[in-house]
């Protein structure tokens, strides 16, 4: 796997990929961002690796610079349930960031290869408190983005029938991860991932997928489905920007 991340012969980190503007840093000036890649580690990830395990103390953060990824909960039965997807640009560990030493609340895992920045908790903490716009960041994100996300998700399930809440983050997915192929919008994702996020048993949503590849609406691999008509599965304007990115490769 190619890392566009910009490394010294000495394996320093001098830059970023080339378009990658993570969120987490918006607001610092050149020199500030330079001193903080500096001191990251560079880290190359497997795919199906599991990177942070639920319950383990929150040691380090983490920027995906590359690959595709996810974050999962146990639940009390034994089953795994993502809760958030990731890809290129976001973080996570963040609870490293917290002044107190606080557990990683989920498990991250890969879902294909890929790069990232690791920093230590003592160090990404004397940035944090040397540029106070960096915890204003990591606020503004988890209130809109993993905190959207969930409350969406709880309403989906509280007010939705099954086959719109799972047309709905199919097509949320595709917005977030997917990656525009010919002919629609590839999106990392198998039956069980959509079932567990959707609270839906994975036999409906083995049915109504089938449904929709006889209707043309989408193509079923394994691990993965291309979205190829998101207009088709009754979402509303949420299928516009899927439906443009159909067309941008079509």
């Amino acid at each position: 796997m190619n890392c566009n991340c910009k490394l010294s012969l000495s394996r320093r980190v001098e830059g970023l990929p080339d378009g990658l503007s993570p969120r987490i840093f918006a607001g610092l000036g050149r020199s500030a961002l330079a001193e903080i890649l500096a001191r990251a580690r560079h880290q190359r990830f497997t795919g199906a690796s599991v990177v942070i395990n639920e319950g383990d103390a929150a040691e380090h953060l983490y920027l995906l610079t590359s690959g595709q990824g996810a974050h999962s909960v146990i639940t009390r039965d034994g089953r795994k349930i993502l809760v958030y997807w990731l890809t290129a640009g976001q973080v996570f560990g963040g609870m490293a960031m917290l002044s107190s030493p606080s557990p990683y609340v989920a498990s991250t895992e890969m879902h294909t290869p890929g790069c990232g920045l690791v920093w230590n908790r003592q160090t990404i903490r004397e940035f944090a408190m040397r540029y106070p716009i960096i915890l204003d960041n990591a606020l503004s994100i988890a209130a809109t983005e993993h905190c959207a996300w969930q409350l969406s998700a709880r309403i989906s399930i509280g007010t939705e029938e099954a086959s719109v809440r799972v047309a709905r983050l199919l097509v949320s997915l595709a917005c977030g991860i997917g990656k525009s192929v010919p002919g629609g919008v590839e999106i990392l994702v198998a039956n069980e991932d959509l079932a567990g996020a959707t609270a839906v048993t994975p036999y409906t949503v083995s049915r109504l997928t089938a449904e929709w590849q006889r209707a043309g609406i989408i193509i079923k691999k394994r691990g993965r489905i291309i979205l190829r008509r998101p207009e088709q599965l009754g979402v509303g304007n949420e299928a516009k920007e899927a439906t443009d990115m159909r067309r941008s490769v079509a």
